[in-house]
């Protein structure tokens, strides 16, 4: 529960204070990833300050707007003051600018949904507070410490802006205090976090990939489903107003007194209109997604050269089709056909192909047993090798991740592969796994080698770093909680467009 009483941190030397006592807070930080942008800031800043004020969207009925000199302001020229650091002249600035007010908007967006949060927590922040924190203000610092003379030479309204913002800055910081930093684990619970680092285990592995289906079962599958690679040359119109509109147009072109690829190009409503209407080749299966009642398909199929089709209802339209070059046969020994039977199977009948792959996998274990490189040799296979790999599920930070422990894509991808945890990290030194299916593979991985504690040259993972990790991911969590919120109002591109307009 959040407390009804601020605390104080303990001063921080005056270097680190902000320009401003609403200033950056710890949520509306900048994200620290070098991004090349462009100065745009005092183009930007004066042609919105000659705005009355423009809203760009809403926390909890409270507006997040652009004012000359307000919160939003303040953010879009810290931001302007960052990114300048690293110009190099990039040249799209509308893109550029865009990037700068976004952040800025959802920076003020997270000040403005915080305060509004701790308001209805009941968060209280009093006089003495402020006075304390104030003694802090950038305003009032000479020589590394608050100057009594500043203070009196500062305006009654000065003190009082500088009050409002210190309130909202401490209001803001105490509740993301009691959800990012009140331990809500414990000593023993960091302890096995912090342990799960080790044992770490190194691999070498095979994968059996789409390449390994073996060819006879393609053209044994080719043969079994031919119908579904048979080919046809088509045209087609489209026409989106009504059926009865386009039984009109099929009675043209049964005519025959325009050319069809003419009435496409004045009647179609789709991406092959101006090219006449022209579909080119097709397979059969390939037009199962267009025309749904299998009828209708075999029907197309089985017109002549010059053939027009019945109209046809597609999902919002009609379709007329024209056959260019009657339906053929699949030929077999193609081996073009046979790629493009391969790639069906691959979208279309996955589960048989990998069912064949863990087959092959399977019997690579077995024979790997006595000789693991000498096996995957046999089979004409490159063996992988990983580095150190712990138990490190969805890539963690807190933990080396899968991605560093090999360059080899498949192996990288089984960062969040609970089969692949689930089985080698059961296995001792040594020992060989089952297939492992990381689609579009299948692994098989043997444990080289064990570490059960730090080696001289580690970094230990330890509890002061699950600490700040727990802490990192309850500040991500409650960002998005308040940009989630249906509290939330964004209409902060129709606005930006408006403001800015090309």
């Amino acid at each position: 529960m959040p407390s009804n009483t601020v605390k104080f941190t303990p001063e921080k030397p005056v270097k680190e204070k902000r320009s401003h006592g609403l200033g950056i807070t710890i949520f509306s930080s900048i994200i620290l990833v070098v991004i090349v942008v462009t100065f745009v800031g005092a183009p930007v800043v004066s042609r919105a300050s000659e705005q009355p004020g423009v809203v760009f969207g809403s926390y909890d009925g409270v507006p997040i707007e652009f004012v000359q000199g307000n919160l939003f302001s303040q953010q879009v020229e810290q931001l302007n003051r960052f990114y300048e650091q690293f110009n190099t002249g990039g040249s799209n600035i509308d893109f550029q600018r865009q990037l700068v007010w976004r952040q800025a908007f959802e920076q003020t967006a997270l000040q403005i949904g915080l305060k509004r949060e701790a308001e209805l927590a009941g968060i209280v922040v009093t006089d003495a507070q402020i006075d304390k924190q104030l003694v802090m203000h950038a305003a009032y610092q000479k020589d590394g410490k608050f100057s009594e003379e500043l203070y009196r030479m500062t305006t009654s309204a000065e003190r009082f802006k500088y009050r409002q913002e210190t309130r909202v800055e401490l209001l803001v910081n105490q509740y993301a205090v009691d959800h990012t930093q009140t331990p809500l684990l414990s000593t023993a619970t960091k302890e096995f976090i912090a342990s799960l680092a080790y044992p770490q285990r190194k691999f070498s592995f095979v994968t059996f990939t789409d390449a390994d289906y073996p060819q006879e079962l393609v053209s044994d599958y080719a043969g079994k489903n031919k119908e579904l690679f048979r080919t046809i040359d088509l045209s087609r119109i489209t026409v989106s107003s009504s059926e009865g509109d386009a039984n009109k147009v099929r009675d043209e072109a049964v005519k025959g007194e325009k050319a069809f690829a003419d009435l496409a190009k004045t009647y179609s409503k789709d991406s092959l209109a101006e090219s006449g209407g022209a579909l080119s080749v097709r397979h059969y299966y390939e037009l199962k997604s267009e025309i749904a009642k299998a009828e209708d398909l075999d029907k197309l199929f089985a017109l002549a050269k010059g053939g027009i089709s019945p109209v046809i209802k597609s999902d919002k339209d009609w379709v007329i089709y024209r056959v260019n070059t009657p339906a053929a046969d699949a030929d077999l020994a193609s081996v073009d056909l046979l790629a493009v039977v391969r790639a069906y199977i691959a979208r279309n009948d996955r589960g048989l192909l990998e069912d064949n792959l863990e087959a092959q996998a399977k019997a690579f274990g077995v024979a790997a047993g006595a000789d693991f490189a000498g096996a995957a040799k046999k089979l004409g296979k490159p063996v992988g090798v990983s580095g150190w790999v712990s138990l490190n599920f969805g890539n963690h930070e807190l933990f080396t991740p899968i991605t560093e422990a090999s360059q080899d894509p498949i192996f990288q991808g089984l960062a969040s592969n609970e089969d692949f945890f689930k089985k080698a990290f059961r296995l001792g030194e040594g020992q060989i796994s089952s297939p492992i299916l990381a689609s579009p593979a299948v692994l098989v991985v043997r444990v080289d080698q064990i570490k059960t504690a730090a080696a001289a040259d580690d970094v230990p993972v330890t509890v002061s770093a699950v600490d700040s990790s727990a802490y990192s991911d309850r500040s991500r969590e409650l960002q998005q909680q308040i940009l989630a919120s249906p509290k939330f109002k964004d209409v902060f591109q129709a606005e930006f467009d408006r403001l800015f307009t090309q």
